[in-house]
């Protein structure tokens, strides 16, 4: 079963291997944005962003931040834009949005690892390995694959809407389509999990000696 499922998975990227780069490169531009954008706010605005994040980590220090307050607003935030995700693939007109929020969480993680580098330094950068980036490698691949997922059903739609394809093909093509967003939003809740149970660990023992 698990060949099965990986030589799908490879027939899947092959297929699409053009779609891919250019959502890879969405993010990695949305990356680069959120670093530069580091770069140019005004100095003002970095400091209240650290004095915000000392204030975050001495919550998790003193452990006023609660398990399930993280669990149920990072749960609601990655299936909100997981659900919208869904929603623009059955729409035509909805493949420009599928490309900004892929932009988007690119720029988070490129704010998020540039501003902890340039005021953090060393602790900004094992902050970020060890309390940011396990649960965003499964969150960011996640939404790679499901970026790709909706626009190649979308130009589906088109394909049948321009070629009046028998609607059969079709609802087995929704069918797939639903089944794949249901596995993402198993790896969406893996990597939720781990960013409630494993990574504030990290952030509480780092964060412990930069407030």
């Amino acid at each position: 079963m698990p060949i099965v499922a990986l030589d799908l998975i490879k027939k899947h990227v092959k297929t699409n291997i053009i779609v891919y780069f250019i959502i890879i490169l969405c993010l990695l531009v949305g990356i680069s944005v959120g670093g530069f954008t580091v770069k140019i706010i005004s100095e003002n605005h970095k400091q209240e962003l650290v004095s915000y994040l000392r204030g975050f980590f001495r919550l998790f220090h003193d452990d006023s931040i609660r398990s399930g307050d993280i669990l149920s607003q990072s749960l609601i935030n990655n299936f909100q834009l997981l659900g919208l995700c869904y929603i623009l693939g059955l729409s035509i007109i909805g493949i420009i949005g599928v490309f900004l929020i892929i932009a988007f969480k690119g720029f988070v993680v490129g704010f998020t690892v540039g501003l902890l580098i340039e005021q953090f330094k060393f602790k900004g950068c094992l902050l970020f390995m060890l309390g940011v980036l396990p649960q965003n490698l499964i969150i960011i691949s996640t939404f790679i694959a499901a970026s790709v997922v909706s626009l190649s059903f979308a130009s589906t739609f088109i394909k049948n809407k321009l070629n009046k394809t028998k609607q059969a093909n079709f609802y087995e093509r929704f069918l797939k389509y639903t089944g794949a967003y249901l596995g993402f939003s198993i790896l969406v809740l893996i990597a939720v999990l781990i960013e409630t149970l494993i990574s504030p660990i990290f952030i509480k023992m780092i964060g412990a000696y930069i407030q």
